[in-house]
């Protein structure tokens, strides 16, 4: 769902309970906020708006009463008509112009490429390859939702906006952070280089968190979340693509062809137990031929090129 469709539907949704939902229309509702994060947001963020202007609207409520009182005063009923079209028009600017939920900025990469921004707040982002997020930044919050991909976070911390990123069923809290987050459907990698984040399960019943501190990274799969430490040099390798590289140590050549094939078009195709053949080194994401040329020199296997596909083979 788009997120212009997902602001429409909390709307409506505010507008039902607004009247007063029956027990099957409130069950239609709580479903939809537990389908995601995203629609959580949408519906906060709008009851919020709705809120302030209700209290607006009860402003209302005393001009009214002086209408009645000084209704024999053409004068002075003009004058009141006057000023209740003033504080509708209030009303609806501050709605619609204050209170609004400021629109999301999104950015995208295509395969093999990378981009930097640099955000409001002065916290700059880096993302990798064949990646989207969304990213808002306001005077109350800072918040990245990342749709696909991978992006590197280098963050101003600012204790009264938290930078929180969204990747799926997890939130990533910055604590004062270079971090990594990377998406893949319900696959979730994050990468601290330096500081502290928090990850949270937004799909636990109560709630679970783990704070990680810089040299380690946490693994996520659906339910599942893994810590562990890292080495400089597992960070280093984790992070060689802000610098156009993928360094390897020791890993199976079907896993390196699989890191390959997110940057490039053309793709490597390992089959047999050729797979099983650990690689290290350190290769441009880009230089596919270079790579697979070293393959057939160093390792004797037989390249050919199928289409756009490299096939790899013992």
């Amino acid at each position: 769902m788009s997120a212009e469709m997902t602001e429409q539907t909390a709307a409506d949704w505010l507008a039902r309970e607004d009247r007063g939902l029956d027990a099957a229309e409130q069950a239609a509702m709580q479903a939809w906020l537990q389908e995601s994060t995203l629609n959580r947001v949408a519906y906060l963020r709008l009851k919020g708006a709705w809120n302030r202007a209700d209290r607006l609207a009860a402003l209302r409520a005393p001009m009214a009463k002086a209408a009645s009182d000084d209704a024999s005063s053409y004068s002075g009923w003009r004058q009141l008509a006057a000023a209740l079209v003033f504080l509708a028009i209030s009303v609806t600017a501050a709605y619609y112009l204050l209170d609004r939920p400021p629109a999301a900025v999104t950015y995208e990469t295509q395969r093999g490429g990378t981009r930097q921004v640099q955000l409001a707040d002065g916290s700059r982002m880096q993302l990798n390859t064949d990646t989207r997020l969304r990213a808002e930044v306001t005077g109350t919050s800072r918040t990245v939702t990342l749709v696909s991909g991978e992006a590197f976070f280098d963050v101003v911390h600012d204790e009264k906006r938290p930078f929180v990123v969204y990747a799926g069923n997890r939130r990533i809290t910055d604590l004062g952070t270079r971090f990594s987050v990377y998406r893949n459907g319900d696959d979730v990698r994050v990468t601290v280089q330096e500081g502290r984040v928090r990850v949270d399960d937004l799909d636990a019943p109560h709630g679970r968190a783990s704070v990680l501190t810089g040299g380690h990274a946490m693994i996520a799969h659906q339910a599942e979340m893994l810590v562990v430490a890292k080495s400089p040099e597992d960070i280093y390798s984790d992070l060689s693509w802000r610098n156009g590289l993928l360094v390897f140590n020791q890993q199976s050549l079907a896993e390196v062809a699989d890191q390959f094939n997110r940057y490039n078009r053309q793709r490597i195709v390992v089959e047999g137990k050729a797979r099983r053949i650990r690689i290290g080194g350190s290769f441009k994401a880009d230089n596919i031929d270079g790579f697979t040329a070293l393959l057939h020199q160093g390792f004797g296997l037989t390249v050919n090129k199928r289409g756009d596909d490299i096939i790899v083979s013992r």
